[in-house]
């Protein structure tokens, strides 16, 4: 029977790892999505979400992927409120370093590049945005939407007023109009950016832009490089499988989930050994958990407040506490996930909803006492199995004890002497287990009590 389980254990396993290896390879496979071509056109891809890693990742890819397919340009849609300043700067430097033409086009119709959006805009060697559209609003601040500190405020919009100058002045465009998006937070419409030069063109729809730009010089690394997109066709490269999932990983919310999900499966292993499937799913949900993180500025105190948090949940199930652990495991949790996610660097993400942090933790809760319950009354229960279980239970004697001899317990045979050495009992008469000593079984005779009844007094009476 052990062997048996051992093997569908192991089977498990390699179901699991296989299907692992799968999904890897998918997410590998549909990173990002476009159909290659041999005639000459442009790839075009829609930046619409947040500049963050997942959003950097996708246009490392797209940038690459027009570099490998000779397309003539790549056009990125912008349409996004910001994000990161580490994401910005990688972005605007693979911007920079790119080999293939990029067109920047803030669009649709009442869309805007804002913030981070507005210096990816501007990175690129043509940029355009079409009617009813905004850019702007840059100045630095934080994850939250409240101002910084002035010392580093001024340190960071420095940074970003003298980036915007080699790209302003690199392609010749209004270096002031974009340094006051930085210093001022000035925004402007598609018509004021295009009429003070502050971008290359404004287009009404994606064919009028690359109509407009065809023959246009732009500004590469490597040199000038003339367009020539009138005219082409548009393939579009989308976001693939492991490009939503990183974006998933991202969310701090879902990070948070992810640690709740490694913790719960881990702790139940932990209370029910060899279970396995808990195990395996926790700790694949913890990885995913520390792969996240690493898009994080987290404040690594609240990850130790965290992880006591589990460490005092799993000592409340081993030592006699009924509880209180647990308690103080919620209330360790519950801080150690809002310092963790929503106090870490000095220009903060996106932060870890504080609902679902009380939620989480009351969940967490409710499981640990469930299983708390279920121990103590384990514990309570009358131990019914091994020598222990013995004690109390009745045998048959085998032989006449006088007072050793041999009895019947189980169905199986045993030594067994009376606690009494001066009694006895006949062969086929009960007797009761005192106790196990090594291997033999200390007992006494079994006493009946018989109802009769007194004529005398009309009662019941008892002889033994």
């Amino acid at each position: 029977m052990h062997s048996r389980q051992s093997s569908a254990r192991h089977l498990y396993l390699l179901l699991l790892s296989a299907l692992i290896v799968v999904v890897v390879s998918l997410f590998g496979t549909l990173s990002a999505r476009t159909a290659s071509a041999a005639s000459p056109h442009v790839d075009m891809m829609t930046l619409n979400s947040e500049i963050n890693p997942a959003s950097l990742s996708f246009l490392k890819k797209a940038i690459a992927t027009a570099e490998g397919d000779g397309s003539q340009a790549l056009v990125i849609e912008v349409n996004t409120p910001g994000g990161d300043l580490a994401s910005l700067n990688s972005m605007t430097e693979a911007e920079l370093n790119s080999t293939v033409p990029i067109i920047t086009y803030v669009s649709p119709a009442g869309g805007f590049a804002a913030s981070a959006g507005a210096l990816v805009t501007l990175a690129a060697p043509v940029a355009a945005m079409a009617p009813t559209t905004r850019i702007g609003a840059s100045s630095p601040i934080e994850g939250t939407g409240a101002d910084i500190g002035s010392t580093l405020k001024a340190k960071l919009e420095n940074d970003l007023v003298a980036s915007l100058m080699g790209i302003q002045g690199r392609y010749g465009r209004n270096f002031p109009l974009a340094a006051a998006m930085v210093t001022k937070a000035a925004s402007y419409d598609d018509v004021t950016a295009y009429n003070n030069h502050l971008i290359d063109y404004r287009a009404s729809s994606l064919g009028d832009l690359l109509d407009q730009v065809n023959g246009h010089t732009a500004i590469l690394s490597a040199g000038p490089v003339t367009l020539h997109t009138a005219n082409l066709s548009v393939q579009t490269i989308e976001p693939g499988l492991f490009d939503h999932f990183y974006a998933l990983l991202l969310d701090p919310n879902v990070i948070f989930l992810l640690f709740i999900i490694a913790m719960i499966d881990i702790y139940l292993e932990i209370s029910h050994p060899g279970i396995i499937l808990p195990g395996v799913a926790g700790s694949i949900a913890f990885v995913l958990f520390l792969f996240g993180v690493g898009s994080l500025t987290p404040n690594w105190a609240g990850f130790a407040l965290m992880v006591l948090a589990f460490v005092l949940l799993v000592m409340d199930l081993r030592l006699p506490a009924h509880g209180v652990l647990t308690v103080g495991a919620i209330i360790s949790l519950v801080f150690g996930a809002l310092l963790f996610f929503n106090s870490g660097g000095p220009y903060n993400g996106p932060m870890v909803n504080p609902v679902v942090v009380y939620s989480m933790a009351a969940v967490i809760g409710l499981i640990s006492f469930a299983l708390i319950t279920l121990v103590v009354r384990a514990q309570r229960r009358p131990v019914t199995t091994g020598t222990e279980g013995m004690i109390g239970t009745k045998a048959v004697a085998l032989t006449p004890l006088l007072p050793e001899g041999r009895v019947s317990y189980g169905g199986e045979d045993w030594a067994a002497f009376l606690d009494d050495p001066t009694a006895s009992v006949d062969e086929g008469c009960e007797v009761q287990v005192i106790s196990v000593e090594e291997l033999r079984l200390r007992v006494q005779p079994v006493r009946y009590h018989y109802p009769v009844l007194d004529i005398d007094s009309h009662s019941t009476t008892s002889l033994e």
